[in-house]
């Protein structure tokens, strides 16, 4: 299985992806058979082909594959599934090795002097673990092996073949889980990413070399909707990130061990003991957990103290301990915990016994005697509305804790609460108590969340991102005049319709604050992706720390061109009369995902919210959403509304002038533009016109659609080569249009197999076609 790749990507990627890839036809060819083989390879060709053909032809392409493959039997669908699937996450890997190559090739070395930057990447769990644990160690295998090659360390036939082996193994084993994964599955799966040996090092020296870099979790705190999450799970996740602390904790007393055993002096000895054994008391996270672990950190204090008075200075394994309690103070990943503002109020004022009130309960005895921020760092209102939901919540706090040293952090997610969060924290900071509390019992520092995914899938990524930036400069210049230092806690995710894309982009209109201390949660794949070696992990803090020098002077209330508010609004109306059409709403129904995602053990979280008797906007939630638009190709949210919106004043050339010069100068309406064409690069309508001409739709509502989509896809075109003055749509990053177009026929096979499993109700068909489209567009929801 050879790929033939002409174009600028760089020659050493290229021919990783070509070997690897011929490695797979191998495995195809031996496992699968000649036959097989045949068939992946002539789709393989027929996909090149596509690349180069008119749309009409491009359709017909489609149909005729269409018609082919609803003639292989189903464990053919199958294979080729799996042929595909394996295809697009091995080219993956193989960016992702190049991408740890070139870093290591940099050779990049920590700043002269220690910033004072603090870093808090906030684990999520994500759709990404709908793949099985034993696919994502397979191909973290390979992906390790891959850079072997590339390093030049010699042995290269060896290397291939164990490249080769784990191919075998991976054929073999199902590529998705055949069960929905718990919460603790979701967790477990975090943190053998986070606490991975090269990864958690490389978390050590980045806080002590970089600033401070801290690590939370969701997961087994975030309540909000989910019914999989009570006490117990709680529990199960700080038990899950303990386990590994013991692991490590372990390892690094064994070592000091072996060093007391060379000086044969029996005070010492005696004294690491003492410290050995209370740690071993820590293994289980119980009530009066607090108590265990202040009495290991004592005893193991007086040890260190003892080993300086024997031997003149500390170990280097006794300061990586230091430095892991500097980081995990309760050897534990902290969890933020998540509910809505409606069911906190029920808790307090009916006294109920509801799960959040049970899991503040069993936080307050582990923690008991202690800081409860070395377990739970923060107390998140989701769909905060008003200053009583934040008061409420706070009364409820302490009356468990008995105190408030848990951080209240309201939510602002919806474009009315965005709009309306100047005005609550105004009240909020002016409230005595609550002003007291922030200053005596939160450092000065009163934290905010705001969340990109509700209030993008309400009205779209521009009018969102164009609301959070107006919210964030307002609240940071409220604050800022009472003395209160912000911390903007930023709900984003790895697809730019919730609020991603490159980290440049994401923060360039962030003002100072929100650099100075950064918080984002980061989900399952873009967890893998940012923490896949450790020079990835340190290129990240690398432009963390970038964009903060170039922030120092981003102060007061942001200033938006009135053209900038003027289009936003506009394509605001446009998306917002299109997802109040309840015929939209039938299509999403009818020919996207959405129907079988109960079937896609995608993630522990439901689908859909608990109240909701119908399919419409405040009933689908924002990862379900936002998987539809990318599993049928079509990435809605991000550029829906913006070429009605250009159709509308692409003749007044002062509008057209106007938008041009805010492009150049504003950091905003700049990162949106390069984030826009991004997601234009990835969408085809025309497999999308295959979805809608598979579905029970009318053929008027299938022709009405496809003309619709296709009209408002071509004008965003327009719009932002009028923009740029730029044809290729990525002109700012050459290669990653290279990498788009030859992987984005290779995910039509997989798009086509989709269609005919929901036909057959083939749900484990469906799953691997949901992976495989997954890893080919490189984000799940």
């Amino acid at each position: 299985m050879n790929t033939k790749i002409e174009t600028s990507l760089s020659l050493e990627l290229k021919s990783l992806v070509r070997h690897s890839v011929s490695l797979l036809g191998e495995v195809i060819k031996e496992e699968g058979g000649k036959e097989l083989f045949d068939i992946v390879e002539e789709i393989r060709q027929e996909m090149i082909e596509y690349r180069v053909l008119r749309d009409s032809e491009k359709i017909e392409c489609l149909k005729n594959l269409y018609r082919d493959m609803e003639k292989y039997p189903v464990h053919l669908r199958h294979q080729i599934a799996n042929s595909y699937t394996l295809m697009l996450e091995l080219i993956n890997t193989c960016e992702a090795a190049y991408r740890t190559f070139k870093l290591r090739e940099q050779k990049i070395g920590p700043p002269k002097q220690r910033q004072n930057n603090r870093m808090i990447y906030v684990l999520t769990a994500h759709p990404t673990e709908a793949r099985s644990p034993e696919n994502i160690e397979l191909f973290r295998r390979i992906q390790s092996v891959q850079i072997r090659i590339l390093d030049g360390t010699g042995e290269e036939d060896y290397m291939k073949s164990i490249i080769k082996h784990n191919l075998k193994l991976a054929w073999l084993l199902p590529v998705t889980r055949h069960e929905k994964p718990t919460v603790i599955d979701e967790a477990k799966h975090l943190f053998s990413i986070i606490c991975r040996d090269d990864i958690f090092d490389t978390i050590l020296r980045a806080d002590r070399d970089y600033g401070a870099v801290r690590i939370r979790t969701w997961v087994g705190g975030d309540k909000d909707g989910h019914p999989g999450v009570d006490e117990k799970v709680l529990l199960a996740s700080l038990q899950a990130s303990r386990d590994h602390f013991m692991r490590i904790g372990s390892r690094i007393l064994a070592d000091i061990l072996k060093d007391l055993n060379f000086l044969q002096q029996e005070k010492i000895l005696k004294s690491f003991k003492q410290a050995e054994q209370a740690f071993q008391k820590c293994k289980t996270v119980k009530s009066g957990d607090n108590a265990n672990i202040s009495k290991f950190k004592q005893l193991f204090d007086l040890f260190a103290s003892n080993y300086v008075h024997l031997i003149g200075e500390e170990s280097p394994r006794i300061r990586k301990f230091k430095a892991i309690f500097d980081l995990f103070p309760a050897l534990v990943i902290p969890l933020e915990l998540r509910e809505d503002s409606e069911l906190l109020h029920q808790t307090y004022k009916n006294k109920e016994n509801t799960a959040i009130a049970r899991m503040l309960e069993k936080l307050a005895a582990i923690s008991k005697g202690g800081d409860i921020t070395g377990y739970a760092k923060g107390m998140i209102i989701s769909m905060c509305h008003s200053v009583e939901d934040v008061l409420v919540t706070k009364k409820l706090v302490r009356k468990i804790f008995n105190h408030n040293k848990l951080p209240i952090v309201p939510l602002f997610e919806t474009a009315k609460a965005l709009e309306d969060s100047p005005t609550i924290v105004t009240k909020l900071i002016k409230e005595k108590s609550f002003f007291n509390c922030i200053n005596n019992s939160w450092k000065g520092q009163f934290e905010i969340m705001l969340g990109y995914s509700d209030s993008s899938k309400g009205m779209g990524v521009l009018p969102s991102r164009l609301a959070i930036a107006k919210t964030i400069r307002s609240l940071d210049v409220i604050l800022s005049k009472a003395n209160i230092i912000p911390i903007f806690f930023h709900g984003s995710g790895g697809s730019i319709d919730r609020g991603g894309g490159s980290l440049r982009d994401q923060t360039l209109w962030w003002p100072k604050s929100a650099l100075n201390v950064y918080k984002a949660t980061i989900q399952g794949e873009m967890v893998e992706r940012n923490f896949t070696s450790p020079e990835v992990s340190i290129s990240g803090i690398n432009k963390i720390l970038d964009n903060f020098n170039r922030a120092k002077t981003k102060k007061g209330t942001i200033k938006v061109d009135k053209a900038v508010e003027s289009f936003s609004a506009s394509v605001k109306l446009e998306y917002e009369n299109k997802i109040k059409d309840p015929k939209f709403f039938e299509m999403i129904e009818a020919a996207t995902p959405y129907s079988y995602l109960n079937v896609l053990r995608l993630g522990s979280r439901p689908t859909k919210r608990a109240k909701a008797s119908k399919l419409d906007l405040s009933s689908i939630r924002a990862i379900p959403w936002i998987l539809c638009w990318t599993q049928t190709r079509v990435l809605f949210p991000t550029w829906w509304g913006v070429g009605s919106s250009w159709e509308k004043i692409k003749d007044k050339k002062d509008m057209k002038t106007k938008l041009k010069l805010a492009f150049k100068e504003s950091s905003l309406f700049g990162s949106y533009i390069r984030a826009l064409s991004f997601t234009l690069s990835k969408v085809d309508i025309n497999v999308f016109a295959l979805y809608l001409s598979t579905s029970d739709l009318s053929i008027e509502d299938q022709n009405n659609f496809l003309e619709e989509f296709r009209i408002e896809y071509e004008s965003t075109v327009q719009f932002v080569r009028m923009i740029t003055g730029k044809k290729n749509l990525l002109w700012y990053r050459p290669w990653l249009a290279d990498s788009i177009e030859l992987r984005s026929s290779m995910i039509h096979p997989l798009n086509i197999l989709q269609i005919l499993a929901y036909k057959d109700k083939d749900n484990t068909l469906i799953r691997k076609t949901v992976a495989g489209i997954s890893s080919g567009m490189m984000t799940t929801g």
